[in-house]
């Protein structure tokens, strides 16, 4: 894991996957090197490397503006609170994230309060997005939109107002750096951290 030192912008890296060294960490060594070329610090958060217990649902984040759980999610909201983009690179495990990295999205509620106009949503000042899907199936381009759905839909509730997104079907580690698909969400993200 590396920590934000300088000025520059800043990325936070999540790998979704059990594994720290697998085809979800693989696409994000990509993508930081595609994004450490635009001016980017990167810093990654190995969620299988962490105790992240689930949300309890207990609601005293709402008056304490703060998880009561202890563990290993407690300083990564600061670190969400200071980037300014988020990556998430994740597996598919039955047509849905895995449960880690849904024990991060669901604890991130803390961050959330409800007021007469709707949500407050304390991410700090992300602004752009990048989730990446990858899958064993050969057609999982085109049966996990779904999915890719919801993360997208999640970085936007980070606050990210621009995202770009890819599922790499067929995924190992041998193979993503040459995958059509891979070098598809790389010219996404070009766009993205273009503007």
């Amino acid at each position: 894991m590396t920590y934000f030192t300088g000025n520059m912008k800043k990325m936070l890296m999540i790998n979704g996957s059990p594994r720290s060294n697998g085809s979800s960490s693989e696409i994000l060594d990509i993508i930081e090197d595609k994004v450490s070329s635009k001016g980017y610090e990167c810093e990654r958060i190995d969620l299988g490397m962490l105790k992240i217990m689930h949300c309890k649902g207990c609601r005293s984040c709402k008056s304490t503006g703060k998880c009561v759980t202890k563990d290993d999610m407690t300083p990564l909201y600061e670190k969400v609170q200071n980037a300014d983009a988020i990556t998430i690179s994740v597996p598919v495990y039955f047509a849905a994230e895995t449960g880690l990295l849904k024990n991060f999205i669901d604890r991130l509620y803390a961050l959330m309060d409800r007021n007469e106009k709707g949500w407050n949503v304390r991410f700090g000042k992300v602004k752009k997005g990048v989730a990446a899907i990858n899958c064993g199936a050969p057609d999982g381009n085109m049966i996990y939109h779904g999915m890719m759905n919801h993360l997208v839909t999640i970085l936007r509730t980070f606050g990210s107002t621009d995202v770009a997104s890819g599922i790499i079907p067929n995924a190992s580690p041998d193979t993503i750096h040459d995958s059509q698909f891979t070098k598809d969400l790389l010219s996404g993200i070009d766009f993205l951290m273009s503007s």
